[in-house]
């Protein structure tokens, strides 16, 4: 009578712990993914919808103004914008083209010169999962709000702008445009 007790009571044990297993693996691998694939997802839906306007320069003391206008219909969130330069060479690959240095190398304000704030995001991914870049300083802005970039583009390279979405504290790349002065 005891030995089947102890027995029993194994089994219970051994129930449990296998329970205490497959819920640990659930919470550690499975969940994390599956809020990853539904921000993907979301990331994706913007950015089929997601629309990019830079006005040509304008030519200043201190170097070219654009204004920018990121569009996405129905969205009222914030977005994130980072701006780099590269050689206009690399544009036939711009779909997959990261930038070299984390820091913006054009400065971002409104139309009426107050300055967009800084924030820290990454690892940034395109829609299809695949990460661009570890971290970036970007700017923030309300979508559907038109901003302003300053500064000096070389001769030969492109202005490019990243518009990047945070779902779920995972950050996407949506859209991209670019400008050779």
């Amino acid at each position: 009578m005891a030995s089947v007790a102890a027995s029993e009571f194994i089994l219970v044990i051994a129930a449990l712990i296998i329970g205490l297993v497959l819920f640990g693996f659930t919470e550690a691998v499975i969940i994390p993914q599956y809020a990853f694939t539904l921000a993907e997802q979301q990331a994706r839906t913007l950015s089929t919808a997601t629309f990019v306007s830079i006005s040509p320069p304008e030519i200043g003391t201190s170097g070219y103004s654009y204004v920018v206008y990121p569009y996405i219909p129905g969205f009222k969130g914030n977005v994130s914008i980072f701006i780099f330069e590269e050689p206009q060479s690399l544009l036939p690959s711009i779909a997959v083209l990261t930038p070299r240095s984390s820091s913006p190398s054009f400065t971002a304000s409104y139309p009426g010169g107050k300055s967009l704030s800084e924030v820290t995001v990454g690892p940034v991914y395109d829609t299809n999962g695949h990460e661009l870049a570890s971290s970036l300083t970007a700017y923030t802005v309300p979508a559907n709000t038109p901003f302003v970039i300053n500064g000096t583009l070389p001769k030969n390279y492109a202005l490019i702008i990243w518009i990047i979405y945070n779902s779920g504290n995972y950050y996407f790349r949506i859209a991209y445009a670019y400008t050779t002065g």
